[in-house]
């Protein structure tokens, strides 16, 4: 009977491995459903925080999301180890997972007086049953039932860091190439090392830097351009520069009962609310104003005597940005997490010849939120913004730099240092 039972562990564990690895999931922050919405992860208590925790000290993440609808259904979430750059490790879940590889999701509560239905997911983890025992990325899937395509609701990327060097930063405000000076950041970066991590091959690391949340201009793979016995050097002409860009613009939707500033107008239906934006107007030929912003994220947050959670309503939000003649060269798009940092058909906009500007509508929850626009042009991957909202030195951006670790004769990435640092003071 014992040996039955083991076979058929194996089959189902076969089977489980085949259907992984034929999942179309992108390893990205990425909804796969229309019903689900306002998608967060962040450290309990830090709304505006990144998802990375400590491998030995970890302080539990928070993962949260509404499913439109008032019926309520049990999902299941996983965690898969993933490269530096964002692909499947070749690691086993029992190598880098302690308790089980799945576990699931219990905390729902039903949205109450609004507009719009919706069931309220949480989850705090790493947990007693699921938690990760090895630094690196991270992929986390929540889905339905079985892990198998169409059941996916969500992935989201996050990442786990035992540190073992130090990372030194800065934003020079002259760039080494002088077509860059007063619109671009450029980034020189040393790398500490020191113990089990001294005396390796350059090679060996992998420097990725992230600007605000941004994925899509992010760069994954950088080389140390100097490598001495007891440091790495990052000091390039081209590789570490990102556009200045501006300060983000925003609109605050905290209440329907009033318009803020950016508003023009808040109407509701019968079934949900909508926003209507002040039309935009182009900045790049505009002088630079310093605005304080949130670096292009979202505060999911109602008005304080409700119940964000569950007591915060959804609307449409109206977005028109003049511009004279459709682009021939790229598309226009929304960005910021207020769509995941991702470009989709869901913030990409459309040209409205009669009203001579770009227009687009996102469906969000209660809360403050930053944006702007940019342009993809036709086969790239990366969005650029010069050319409506201007780029500026002075412009304060965030950028989360992160060093990967693969020591000669193992399989995987580690993940050993992670420092924030902002593009000026």
């Amino acid at each position: 009977m014992k040996t039955i039972k083991f076979l058929l562990f194996i089959i189902i564990f076969m089977q489980v491995k085949f259907v992984d690895a034929q999942l179309p999931i992108d390893f990205s922050d990425k909804t796969y459903k229309n019903n689900v919405q306002t998608v967060l992860l962040h450290p309990v208590d830090e709304p505006l925080g990144l998802p990375v925790i400590l491998l030995n000290d970890p302080h539990p993440l928070k993962l949260s999301f509404d499913v439109l609808g008032d019926i309520a259904f049990v999902y299941y979430y996983k965690l898969i180890h993933c490269t530096f750059d964002w692909k499947p490790s070749n690691l086993q879940p029992g190598e880098y997972l302690e308790g089980f590889d799945y576990d699931q999701i219990n905390d729902y509560r039903f949205s109450l007086n609004t507009l719009t239905p919706y069931v309220h997911h949480t989850l705090t983890f790493p947990s007693e049953y699921l938690k990760p025992k090895l630094s690196g990325n991270y992929l986390l899937v929540v889905y339905e039932d079985v892990l198998k395509e169409g059941n996916i609701l969500l992935t989201k990327r996050l990442m786990v860091i035992d540190p073992k060097v130090s990372i030194k930063a800065s934003v020079p405000q002259y760039a080494r190439n002088p077509d860059f000076t007063k619109t671009m950041h450029q980034l020189d970066i040393e790398v500490l090392t020191s113990g089990e991590t001294e005396n390796f091959p350059g090679n060996s690391f992998h420097v990725a830097i992230r600007q605000n949340g941004r994925w899509d201009n992010a760069i994954t793979d950088l080389q140390p351009s100097h490598t001495y016995s007891d440091r790495l050097l990052y000091e390039y002409i081209d590789e570490t520069v990102f556009e200045a860009g501006n300060q983000w613009r925003n609109f605050d939707m905290k209440s329907f009962k009033y318009q803020s500033e950016h508003i023009q107008r808040i109407f509701s239906d019968e079934d949900y609310f909508t926003v209507k934006l002040w039309e935009d107007q182009r900045r790049n030929r505009k002088v630079y104003i310093s605005e304080p912003d949130i670096f292009g994220n979202k505060l999911i947050q109602a008005r304080q005597d409700q119940d964000t959670d569950i007591e915060g309503d959804y609307a449409w939000v109206e977005f028109f940005l003049h511009y004279d003649a459709p682009l021939t060269h790229g598309e226009m798009f929304v960005l910021g997490a207020l769509n995941d940092w991702n470009l989709t058909e869901r913030n990409k906009m459309k040209y409205n010849y009669p009203a001579k500007g770009y227009e687009a509508s996102l469906f969000l929850k209660q809360g403050y939120y930053n944006y702007l626009y940019g342009i993809r042009e036709f086969g790239e991957k990366h969005a650029e913004v010069a050319l409506i909202e201007g780029t500026y030195w002075e412009t304060l951006n965030e950028y989360l730099i992160l060093v990967y670790f693969r020591k000669p004769g193992t399989s995987y990435d580690q993940l050993i240092a992670s420092s924030i640092i902002k593009s000026h003071s």
